[in-house]
Protein backbone atom coordinates (compact mmCIF):
# COMPACT_ATOMS: atom_id res chain seq x y z
CA UNK A 1 0.00 0.00 0.00
CA UNK A 2 1.29 3.45 -0.93
CA UNK A 3 1.86 5.46 2.27
CA UNK A 4 0.15 8.56 0.88
CA UNK A 5 -2.77 7.20 -1.14
CA UNK A 6 -5.43 4.67 -0.27
CA UNK A 7 -6.65 2.55 -3.17
CA UNK A 8 -9.72 0.36 -3.45
CA UNK A 9 -7.53 -2.77 -3.37
CA UNK A 10 -6.04 -1.52 -0.08
CA UNK A 11 -9.52 -1.08 1.41
CA UNK A 12 -10.23 -4.75 0.73
CA UNK A 13 -7.50 -5.62 3.26
CA UNK A 14 -9.46 -3.92 6.06
CA UNK A 15 -10.70 -6.38 8.70
CA UNK A 16 -14.33 -5.44 8.04
CA UNK A 17 -14.01 -6.56 4.42
CA UNK A 18 -13.30 -10.23 5.18
CA UNK A 19 -16.72 -11.26 3.83
CA UNK A 20 -16.50 -8.84 0.88
CA UNK A 21 -16.47 -9.89 -2.77
CA UNK A 22 -15.72 -7.82 -5.87
CA UNK A 23 -18.56 -8.68 -8.25
CA UNK A 24 -17.91 -6.05 -10.95
CA UNK A 25 -15.35 -3.50 -12.18
CA UNK A 26 -12.28 -5.43 -11.02
CA UNK A 27 -10.10 -3.41 -13.42
CA UNK A 28 -10.77 -0.33 -11.28
CA UNK A 29 -9.26 -1.58 -8.03
CA UNK A 30 -6.40 0.96 -8.39
CA UNK A 31 -8.84 3.86 -8.01
CA UNK A 32 -7.86 6.22 -5.20
CA UNK A 33 -10.13 6.56 -2.15
CA UNK A 34 -10.16 10.00 -0.52
CA UNK A 35 -13.21 9.54 1.74
CA UNK A 36 -15.94 7.07 2.71
CA UNK A 37 -19.62 7.98 2.63
CA UNK A 38 -22.86 6.15 3.50
CA UNK A 39 -25.70 6.93 1.07
CA UNK A 40 -29.23 5.52 1.10
CA UNK A 41 -30.85 7.81 -1.48
CA UNK A 42 -30.81 7.77 -5.28
CA UNK A 43 -30.21 11.50 -5.88
CA UNK A 44 -26.57 12.08 -4.88
CA UNK A 45 -25.55 15.26 -6.76
CA UNK A 46 -25.16 17.46 -3.67
CA UNK A 47 -23.46 14.88 -1.47
CA UNK A 48 -20.33 13.78 -3.37
CA UNK A 49 -17.23 15.52 -4.71
CA UNK A 50 -15.37 12.55 -6.22
CA UNK A 51 -13.07 9.69 -5.12
CA UNK A 52 -15.49 8.57 -2.36
CA UNK A 53 -16.02 4.95 -1.36
CA UNK A 54 -19.82 4.74 -1.19
CA UNK A 55 -21.53 2.30 1.22
CA UNK A 56 -25.23 1.39 1.01
CA UNK A 57 -27.71 -1.25 2.13
CA UNK A 58 -29.66 -0.77 -1.10
CA UNK A 59 -32.89 0.27 0.63
CA UNK A 60 -33.60 2.81 -2.17
CA UNK A 61 -32.56 0.47 -4.97
CA UNK A 62 -34.61 -2.64 -4.24
CA UNK A 63 -37.82 -1.76 -6.12
CA UNK A 64 -36.67 -0.18 -9.38
CA UNK A 65 -33.95 -1.31 -11.77
CA UNK A 66 -34.09 2.16 -13.39
CA UNK A 67 -33.26 3.75 -10.03
CA UNK A 68 -30.40 1.28 -9.60
CA UNK A 69 -28.98 2.15 -13.04
CA UNK A 70 -29.39 5.88 -12.42
CA UNK A 71 -27.66 5.57 -9.03
CA UNK A 72 -24.61 3.70 -10.42
CA UNK A 73 -24.35 6.00 -13.44
CA UNK A 74 -24.39 9.01 -11.09
CA UNK A 75 -21.57 7.53 -9.01
CA UNK A 76 -19.51 6.89 -12.14
CA UNK A 77 -20.19 10.43 -13.39
CA UNK A 78 -19.06 11.82 -10.01
CA UNK A 79 -15.80 9.81 -10.30
CA UNK A 80 -16.44 7.86 -7.14
CA UNK A 81 -13.89 5.21 -6.17
CA UNK A 82 -16.24 2.24 -5.66
CA UNK A 83 -19.67 1.12 -4.45
CA UNK A 84 -20.04 -1.23 -1.48
CA UNK A 85 -23.41 -2.97 -1.01
CA UNK A 86 -24.51 -5.01 1.98
CA UNK A 87 -26.56 -8.09 1.08
CA UNK A 88 -29.47 -8.52 3.43
CA UNK A 89 -33.13 -7.56 3.70
CA UNK A 90 -33.09 -5.19 0.71
CA UNK A 91 -30.71 -6.67 -1.86
CA UNK A 92 -29.53 -10.24 -2.32
CA UNK A 93 -27.99 -10.02 -5.79
CA UNK A 94 -26.66 -7.49 -8.30
CA UNK A 95 -28.58 -7.39 -11.62
CA UNK A 96 -26.59 -8.39 -14.71
CA UNK A 97 -27.18 -5.00 -16.35
CA UNK A 98 -25.54 -3.29 -13.35
CA UNK A 99 -22.57 -5.67 -13.48
CA UNK A 100 -22.17 -4.97 -17.21
CA UNK A 101 -22.36 -1.20 -16.64
CA UNK A 102 -19.74 -1.31 -13.88
CA UNK A 103 -17.40 -3.55 -15.90
CA UNK A 104 -17.67 -1.22 -18.88
CA UNK A 105 -16.49 1.76 -16.76
CA UNK A 106 -14.04 -0.25 -14.59
CA UNK A 107 -16.10 0.86 -11.60
CA UNK A 108 -15.71 -1.60 -8.69
CA UNK A 109 -18.84 -2.93 -7.01
CA UNK A 110 -18.11 -4.75 -3.75
CA UNK A 111 -20.73 -6.79 -1.87
CA UNK A 112 -20.79 -7.89 1.77
CA UNK A 113 -22.19 -11.37 2.31
CA UNK A 114 -22.58 -10.64 6.01
CA UNK A 115 -23.84 -7.67 7.99
CA UNK A 116 -21.03 -5.18 8.59
CA UNK A 117 -20.88 -2.04 10.77
CA UNK A 118 -20.75 0.87 8.33
CA UNK A 119 -19.87 3.29 11.11
CA UNK A 120 -16.78 1.25 12.03
CA UNK A 121 -15.73 1.05 8.37
CA UNK A 122 -15.99 4.83 7.91
CA UNK A 123 -14.13 5.45 11.17
CA UNK A 124 -11.30 3.10 10.22
CA UNK A 125 -10.96 4.44 6.70
CA UNK A 126 -11.18 8.08 7.75
CA UNK A 127 -8.53 7.57 10.42
CA UNK A 128 -6.30 5.90 7.85
CA UNK A 129 -6.85 8.71 5.33
CA UNK A 130 -6.22 11.45 7.91
CA UNK A 131 -3.06 9.76 9.10
CA UNK A 132 -1.88 9.57 5.51
CA UNK A 133 -2.64 13.29 5.08
CA UNK A 134 -0.68 14.17 8.21
CA UNK A 135 2.26 12.03 7.10
CA UNK A 136 2.09 13.56 3.63
CA UNK A 137 2.17 17.12 5.03
CA UNK A 138 5.10 16.25 7.28
CA UNK A 139 7.00 14.67 4.40
CA UNK A 140 6.29 17.66 2.16
CA UNK A 141 7.55 20.02 4.84
CA UNK A 142 10.72 17.97 5.23
CA UNK A 143 11.16 17.87 1.44
CA UNK A 144 10.76 21.65 1.16
CA UNK A 145 13.31 22.19 3.95
CA UNK A 146 15.76 19.93 2.12
CA UNK A 147 15.30 21.94 -1.08
CA UNK A 148 15.84 25.22 0.79
CA UNK A 149 18.91 23.90 2.58
CA UNK A 150 20.46 22.60 -0.62
CA UNK A 151 19.72 25.93 -2.31
CA UNK A 152 22.04 27.61 0.20
CA UNK A 153 24.70 25.00 -0.54
CA UNK A 154 24.62 25.73 -4.26
CA UNK A 155 22.55 22.80 -5.51
CA UNK A 156 22.43 21.99 -9.22
CA UNK A 157 19.54 20.92 -11.44
CA UNK A 158 20.70 17.31 -11.08
CA UNK A 159 20.65 17.63 -7.26
CA UNK A 160 17.04 18.82 -7.32
CA UNK A 161 15.95 16.04 -9.67
CA UNK A 162 17.78 13.48 -7.52
CA UNK A 163 15.86 14.66 -4.42
CA UNK A 164 12.61 14.40 -6.36
CA UNK A 165 13.39 10.90 -7.57
CA UNK A 166 14.29 9.78 -4.06
CA UNK A 167 10.75 10.68 -2.97
CA UNK A 168 8.74 9.43 -5.95
CA UNK A 169 10.81 6.68 -7.60
CA UNK A 170 9.30 7.41 -11.01
CA UNK A 171 10.57 8.73 -14.35
CA UNK A 172 11.20 12.49 -14.41
CA UNK A 173 11.73 14.66 -17.51
CA UNK A 174 13.01 18.23 -17.27
CA UNK A 175 12.92 20.13 -20.54
CA UNK A 176 14.05 23.69 -21.23
CA UNK A 177 12.82 25.03 -24.55
CA UNK A 178 15.34 24.79 -27.40
CA UNK A 179 17.48 22.36 -25.36
CA UNK A 180 17.72 18.60 -25.08
CA UNK A 181 15.46 17.31 -22.26
CA UNK A 182 17.03 15.84 -19.12
CA UNK A 183 15.77 12.36 -18.13
CA UNK A 184 16.12 11.34 -14.51
CA UNK A 185 16.99 8.60 -14.04
CA UNK A 186 18.76 8.55 -17.36
CA UNK A 187 16.82 6.56 -19.96
CA UNK A 188 18.21 4.45 -22.80
CA UNK A 189 17.80 6.03 -26.28
CA UNK A 190 14.81 3.95 -27.38
CA UNK A 191 13.01 4.70 -24.09
CA UNK A 192 13.66 8.43 -24.57
CA UNK A 193 12.25 8.33 -28.09
CA UNK A 194 9.23 6.40 -26.87
CA UNK A 195 8.45 8.95 -24.17
CA UNK A 196 9.04 11.94 -26.43
CA UNK A 197 6.82 10.41 -29.11
CA UNK A 198 3.86 10.11 -26.75
CA UNK A 199 1.29 12.86 -26.83
CA UNK A 200 1.86 15.62 -24.29
CA UNK A 201 -1.68 15.28 -22.95
CA UNK A 202 -1.45 11.51 -22.48
CA UNK A 203 -2.77 10.36 -19.09
CA UNK A 204 0.63 8.87 -18.24
CA UNK A 205 2.14 12.38 -17.96
CA UNK A 206 1.75 15.21 -15.47
CA UNK A 207 3.32 18.50 -16.52
CA UNK A 208 4.23 21.51 -14.41
CA UNK A 209 5.19 24.54 -16.53
CA UNK A 210 8.00 26.79 -15.30
CA UNK A 211 7.65 30.49 -16.10
CA UNK A 212 10.57 32.91 -16.06
CA UNK A 213 9.64 36.59 -16.49
CA UNK A 214 6.17 35.73 -17.76
CA UNK A 215 7.70 33.43 -20.41
CA UNK A 216 6.99 29.69 -20.56
CA UNK A 217 10.63 28.67 -20.17
CA UNK A 218 10.62 24.99 -19.19
CA UNK A 219 8.52 21.99 -18.15
CA UNK A 220 8.91 19.49 -15.35
CA UNK A 221 7.15 16.22 -16.14
CA UNK A 222 6.30 13.05 -14.25
CA UNK A 223 5.65 9.78 -16.08
CA UNK A 224 3.70 6.84 -14.67
CA UNK A 225 2.66 3.91 -16.83
CA UNK A 226 -0.58 3.43 -14.87
CA UNK A 227 -1.45 7.14 -15.09
CA UNK A 228 -2.47 7.09 -11.40
CA UNK A 229 -0.92 10.18 -9.83
CA UNK A 230 -1.47 10.84 -6.15
CA UNK A 231 -1.98 14.22 -4.53
CA UNK A 232 1.42 13.81 -2.88
CA UNK A 233 3.15 13.33 -6.23
CA UNK A 234 1.48 16.42 -7.67
CA UNK A 235 2.48 18.52 -4.65
CA UNK A 236 6.09 17.30 -4.91
CA UNK A 237 5.96 18.17 -8.61
CA UNK A 238 4.77 21.71 -7.79
CA UNK A 239 7.41 22.33 -5.10
CA UNK A 240 10.21 20.97 -7.27
CA UNK A 241 9.17 23.17 -10.20
CA UNK A 242 9.31 26.19 -7.88
CA UNK A 243 12.81 25.22 -6.73
CA UNK A 244 13.97 24.82 -10.34
CA UNK A 245 12.51 28.23 -11.24
CA UNK A 246 14.44 29.82 -8.36
CA UNK A 247 17.63 28.05 -9.45
CA UNK A 248 17.19 29.29 -13.02
CA UNK A 249 16.62 32.82 -11.73
CA UNK A 250 19.87 32.67 -9.74
CA UNK A 251 21.72 31.44 -12.81
CA UNK A 252 20.28 34.32 -14.83
CA UNK A 253 21.47 36.87 -12.26
CA UNK A 254 24.95 35.31 -12.18
CA UNK A 255 25.03 35.47 -15.96
CA UNK A 256 23.94 39.11 -15.80
CA UNK A 257 26.88 39.94 -13.52
CA UNK A 258 29.20 38.25 -15.99
CA UNK A 259 27.69 40.27 -18.83
CA UNK A 260 28.60 43.48 -17.03
CA UNK A 261 32.25 42.42 -17.16
CA UNK A 262 31.98 41.99 -20.93
CA UNK A 263 30.50 45.46 -21.48
CA UNK A 264 33.85 47.12 -22.37
CA UNK A 265 34.50 44.64 -25.18
CA UNK A 266 30.95 45.01 -26.50
CA UNK A 267 31.27 48.81 -26.61
CA UNK A 268 34.50 48.45 -28.59
CA UNK A 269 32.70 46.04 -30.92
CA UNK A 270 29.92 48.47 -31.88
CA UNK A 271 32.45 51.33 -32.06
CA UNK A 272 34.40 49.36 -34.71
CA UNK A 273 37.50 49.08 -32.53
CA UNK A 274 37.80 45.28 -32.74
CA UNK A 275 39.17 43.20 -35.60
CA UNK A 276 37.22 40.23 -36.92
CA UNK A 277 39.63 37.86 -35.16
CA UNK A 278 39.17 39.66 -31.84
CA UNK A 279 35.39 39.47 -32.20
CA UNK A 280 35.46 35.73 -32.92
CA UNK A 281 37.84 35.16 -30.03
CA UNK A 282 35.38 36.90 -27.72
CA UNK A 283 32.42 34.89 -29.04
CA UNK A 284 34.10 31.48 -28.71
CA UNK A 285 35.06 32.18 -25.09
CA UNK A 286 31.31 32.19 -24.41
CA UNK A 287 30.10 29.71 -27.03
CA UNK A 288 32.79 27.35 -28.26
CA UNK A 289 32.38 25.83 -31.74
CA UNK A 290 29.44 28.12 -32.46
CA UNK A 291 29.14 29.09 -36.13
CA UNK A 292 27.66 32.56 -36.61
CA UNK A 293 25.66 33.18 -39.78
CA UNK A 294 23.78 36.39 -39.02
CA UNK A 295 23.20 39.05 -36.41
CA UNK A 296 21.32 42.20 -35.48
CA UNK A 297 21.20 44.84 -32.78
CA UNK A 298 18.14 45.33 -30.58
CA UNK A 299 17.86 48.50 -28.47
CA UNK A 300 15.55 49.12 -25.53
CA UNK A 301 15.41 52.86 -24.83
CA UNK A 302 14.08 54.05 -21.48
CA UNK A 303 12.33 57.44 -21.25
CA UNK A 304 14.07 60.20 -19.30
CA UNK A 305 10.86 60.88 -17.37
CA UNK A 306 10.82 57.40 -15.79
CA UNK A 307 13.13 57.06 -12.77
CA UNK A 308 15.55 54.18 -13.29
CA UNK A 309 15.36 51.59 -10.54
CA UNK A 310 18.23 49.10 -10.68
CA UNK A 311 15.88 46.16 -10.07
CA UNK A 312 13.75 47.23 -13.06
CA UNK A 313 16.81 47.48 -15.30
CA UNK A 314 18.06 44.03 -14.27
CA UNK A 315 14.57 42.58 -14.73
CA UNK A 316 14.34 44.09 -18.23
CA UNK A 317 17.72 42.64 -19.19
CA UNK A 318 16.78 39.19 -17.96
CA UNK A 319 13.31 39.35 -19.51
CA UNK A 320 14.53 40.23 -23.00
CA UNK A 321 17.55 37.93 -22.83
CA UNK A 322 15.28 35.03 -21.96
CA UNK A 323 12.96 35.97 -24.83
CA UNK A 324 15.83 36.01 -27.34
CA UNK A 325 17.21 32.70 -26.12
CA UNK A 326 13.74 31.17 -26.47
CA UNK A 327 13.92 32.01 -30.19
CA UNK A 328 17.41 30.56 -30.64
CA UNK A 329 19.48 33.76 -30.49
CA UNK A 330 22.71 34.23 -28.55
CA UNK A 331 22.40 37.64 -26.86
CA UNK A 332 25.25 39.85 -25.64
CA UNK A 333 24.06 42.93 -23.79
CA UNK A 334 25.28 46.08 -22.13
CA UNK A 335 24.03 49.50 -21.02
CA UNK A 336 24.86 52.77 -22.69
CA UNK A 337 23.27 55.93 -21.29
CA UNK A 338 19.50 55.34 -21.41
CA UNK A 339 19.83 52.34 -23.74
CA UNK A 340 20.05 48.62 -23.10
CA UNK A 341 21.77 47.26 -26.20
CA UNK A 342 21.54 43.62 -27.28
CA UNK A 343 23.81 42.12 -29.91
CA UNK A 344 21.89 39.12 -31.23
CA UNK A 345 23.70 36.32 -33.06
CA UNK A 346 22.21 33.28 -34.79
CA UNK A 347 23.37 30.23 -36.73
CA UNK A 348 20.69 30.76 -39.38
CA UNK A 349 21.07 33.02 -42.42
CA UNK A 350 19.89 36.63 -42.49
CA UNK A 351 16.52 35.88 -44.05
CA UNK A 352 15.71 33.17 -41.48
CA UNK A 353 16.90 35.37 -38.63
CA UNK A 354 14.59 38.15 -39.81
CA UNK A 355 11.66 35.71 -39.83
CA UNK A 356 12.54 34.64 -36.28
CA UNK A 357 12.70 38.27 -35.19
CA UNK A 358 9.26 38.82 -36.72
CA UNK A 359 7.92 35.92 -34.68
CA UNK A 360 9.68 37.23 -31.58
CA UNK A 361 8.19 40.71 -31.97
CA UNK A 362 4.70 39.30 -32.51
CA UNK A 363 4.86 37.44 -29.22
CA UNK A 364 6.51 40.42 -27.50
CA UNK A 365 3.71 42.81 -28.46
CA UNK A 366 1.18 40.52 -26.73
CA UNK A 367 3.14 40.37 -23.47
CA UNK A 368 1.85 42.37 -20.50
CA UNK A 369 5.37 43.37 -19.44
CA UNK A 370 6.07 44.89 -22.86
CA UNK A 371 2.70 46.68 -22.94
CA UNK A 372 3.45 48.18 -19.54
CA UNK A 373 6.87 49.42 -20.69
CA UNK A 374 5.47 50.98 -23.87
CA UNK A 375 2.77 52.75 -21.83
CA UNK A 376 5.60 54.24 -19.71
CA UNK A 377 7.35 55.59 -22.80
CA UNK A 378 9.93 52.87 -23.47
CA UNK A 379 10.90 52.30 -27.10
CA UNK A 380 12.43 49.38 -28.96
CA UNK A 381 14.23 49.26 -32.30
CA UNK A 382 15.92 46.57 -34.36
CA UNK A 383 18.71 47.43 -36.74
CA UNK A 384 19.56 45.91 -40.09
CA UNK A 385 20.10 42.12 -40.01
CA UNK A 386 23.71 41.54 -41.13
CA UNK A 387 25.57 38.45 -42.27
CA UNK A 388 28.97 39.14 -40.71
CA UNK A 389 30.02 39.98 -37.16
CA UNK A 390 32.11 42.93 -38.37
CA UNK A 391 28.88 44.51 -39.69
CA UNK A 392 27.28 44.61 -36.24
CA UNK A 393 28.25 48.33 -35.91
CA UNK A 394 26.14 49.00 -39.04
CA UNK A 395 23.20 47.22 -37.42
CA UNK A 396 23.74 49.33 -34.29
CA UNK A 397 23.73 52.60 -36.24
CA UNK A 398 20.60 51.63 -38.15
CA UNK A 399 18.93 50.70 -34.87
CA UNK A 400 19.72 54.19 -33.56
CA UNK A 401 18.27 55.69 -36.75
CA UNK A 402 15.14 53.59 -36.29
CA UNK A 403 14.76 54.80 -32.70
CA UNK A 404 14.92 58.40 -33.90
CA UNK A 405 12.32 57.81 -36.60
CA UNK A 406 9.97 55.97 -34.23
CA UNK A 407 10.22 58.84 -31.78
CA UNK A 408 9.17 61.31 -34.48
CA UNK A 409 6.41 59.52 -36.36
CA UNK A 410 3.92 56.78 -35.48
CA UNK A 411 5.04 53.54 -37.14
CA UNK A 412 3.65 50.01 -37.17
CA UNK A 413 7.10 48.44 -37.05
CA UNK A 414 10.36 48.94 -35.21
CA UNK A 415 12.45 47.14 -37.83
CA UNK A 416 14.96 49.19 -39.80
CA UNK A 417 14.11 47.27 -42.97
CA UNK A 418 10.42 48.24 -42.75
CA UNK A 419 11.00 52.01 -42.75
CA UNK A 420 12.51 52.48 -46.20
CA UNK A 421 11.25 55.95 -47.13
CA UNK A 422 11.74 57.30 -43.63
CA UNK A 423 15.38 56.19 -43.70
CA UNK A 424 15.84 57.82 -47.10
CA UNK A 425 14.38 61.05 -45.74
CA UNK A 426 16.58 60.79 -42.65
CA UNK A 427 19.70 60.38 -44.79
CA UNK A 428 18.70 63.26 -47.07
CA UNK A 429 18.17 65.45 -44.03
CA UNK A 430 21.81 64.87 -43.10
CA UNK A 431 22.90 66.14 -46.55
CA UNK A 432 20.51 68.96 -47.47
CA UNK A 433 18.11 71.35 -45.79
CA UNK A 434 14.91 69.40 -46.32
CA UNK A 435 12.87 72.06 -44.57
CA UNK A 436 13.48 74.43 -47.46
CA UNK A 437 12.49 71.76 -50.00
CA UNK A 438 9.31 70.99 -48.07
CA UNK A 439 8.40 74.66 -47.98
CA UNK A 440 8.72 74.85 -51.76
CA UNK A 441 5.91 72.29 -52.10
CA UNK A 442 3.80 72.52 -48.94
CA UNK A 443 4.29 76.08 -47.73
CA UNK A 444 1.07 77.44 -49.29
CA UNK A 445 -0.99 74.78 -47.51
CA UNK A 446 0.89 75.18 -44.21
CA UNK A 447 0.50 78.98 -44.31
CA UNK A 448 -3.21 78.72 -45.12
CA UNK A 449 -3.77 76.36 -42.17
CA UNK A 450 -1.86 78.70 -39.88
CA UNK A 451 -3.74 81.79 -41.05
CA UNK A 452 -7.28 80.36 -41.04
CA UNK A 453 -6.86 77.55 -38.49
CA UNK A 454 -8.01 75.07 -41.13
CA UNK A 455 -7.02 71.46 -41.72
CA UNK A 456 -5.96 71.37 -45.35
CA UNK A 457 -2.63 69.59 -44.68
CA UNK A 458 -4.39 66.81 -42.75
CA UNK A 459 -7.01 66.55 -45.50
CA UNK A 460 -4.30 66.26 -48.15
CA UNK A 461 -2.53 63.52 -46.19
CA UNK A 462 -5.67 61.41 -45.70
CA UNK A 463 -6.78 61.99 -49.32
CA UNK A 464 -3.45 60.62 -50.56
CA UNK A 465 -3.54 57.69 -48.12
CA UNK A 466 -6.99 56.64 -49.38
CA UNK A 467 -5.85 56.82 -53.02
CA UNK A 468 -8.16 59.75 -53.73
CA UNK A 469 -11.32 58.13 -52.33
CA UNK A 470 -13.64 60.96 -51.34
CA UNK A 471 -15.93 58.64 -49.40
CA UNK A 472 -13.11 57.15 -47.30
CA UNK A 473 -11.46 60.56 -46.78
CA UNK A 474 -14.66 62.13 -45.47
CA UNK A 475 -15.27 59.13 -43.23
CA UNK A 476 -11.76 59.20 -41.71
CA UNK A 477 -11.89 62.98 -41.18
CA UNK A 478 -15.44 62.86 -39.75
CA UNK A 479 -16.70 65.52 -42.14
CA UNK A 480 -19.53 65.68 -44.66
CA UNK A 481 -18.88 65.40 -48.39
CA UNK A 482 -19.64 69.07 -49.04
CA UNK A 483 -16.95 70.16 -46.55
CA UNK A 484 -14.46 67.81 -48.22
CA UNK A 485 -15.29 69.16 -51.69
CA UNK A 486 -14.68 72.69 -50.44
CA UNK A 487 -11.27 71.69 -48.99
CA UNK A 488 -10.20 69.85 -52.15
CA UNK A 489 -11.14 72.90 -54.23
CA UNK A 490 -8.95 75.01 -51.99
CA UNK A 491 -6.06 72.51 -52.31
CA UNK A 492 -6.34 72.69 -56.10
CA UNK A 493 -6.05 76.48 -55.92
CA UNK A 494 -2.96 76.24 -53.72
CA UNK A 495 -1.18 73.24 -55.31
CA UNK A 496 -2.54 73.22 -58.85
CA UNK A 497 -5.33 71.25 -60.49
CA UNK A 498 -3.05 68.27 -61.24
CA UNK A 499 -1.70 67.76 -57.71
CA UNK A 500 -3.05 64.17 -57.66
CA UNK A 501 -1.48 63.11 -60.94
CA UNK A 502 1.83 61.41 -61.76
CA UNK A 503 5.00 62.86 -60.26
CA UNK A 504 3.07 65.62 -58.52
CA UNK A 505 1.33 63.08 -56.29
CA UNK A 506 4.55 61.11 -55.59
CA UNK A 507 6.37 64.31 -54.67
CA UNK A 508 3.60 65.44 -52.32
CA UNK A 509 3.52 62.05 -50.57
CA UNK A 510 7.28 62.18 -50.09
CA UNK A 511 7.15 65.72 -48.75
CA UNK A 512 4.37 64.87 -46.31
CA UNK A 513 6.45 61.98 -44.95
CA UNK A 514 9.47 64.26 -44.69
CA UNK A 515 7.46 66.93 -42.91
CA UNK A 516 6.11 64.43 -40.36
CA UNK A 517 9.66 63.22 -39.66
CA UNK A 518 11.54 66.47 -39.29
CA UNK A 519 8.91 68.80 -37.84
CA UNK A 520 9.38 69.69 -34.18
CA UNK A 521 7.07 67.53 -32.04
CA UNK A 522 7.86 69.44 -28.92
Amino acid sequence: MNQFKLKVKDVLENKHFKSAEVVAGEDGLLRIVKWAHVIEIVQIDNFLAGDELVLTTGISLQHSIDDFIFFVESLIHKSCAALCIEYGDYLQTIPAIIVSLANHHSFPIIVFHETVPFVRITQDLHSQILNQQYLMISTLESYSQTLNKNALLGQTTEDILQNMYNELKTQIVFSIKSREPIFFPNAVPHKRQQLLAMKEKASEFKHEPIFIFDQHYADLTLFREDGQFSEFELLILDRTATALAQLLMREFYIEEKKNMEDATILVDWIDQKLSKEEIYKFIVTHHSNFKISSGAVFILASPHAVPKVQEDIVYSKLYYRNLFEQHGFIPFLFEKKSYIIFILLHTKDSKSSRELLNSLCSSLQKAEFYKKQISQGYQVAIGKVVSDVVEIPKSYQTALDTLYICSKVPTTSFFYDDLHLYHLIYKLQMQVNLQEVIQDYLQPVIEYDRKYNSKLLETLQVYLQTNGSKQQTAKQLFIVRQTLYHRLKKLESLLGENFMKGHNRITLEFMLLANSLIEDKN
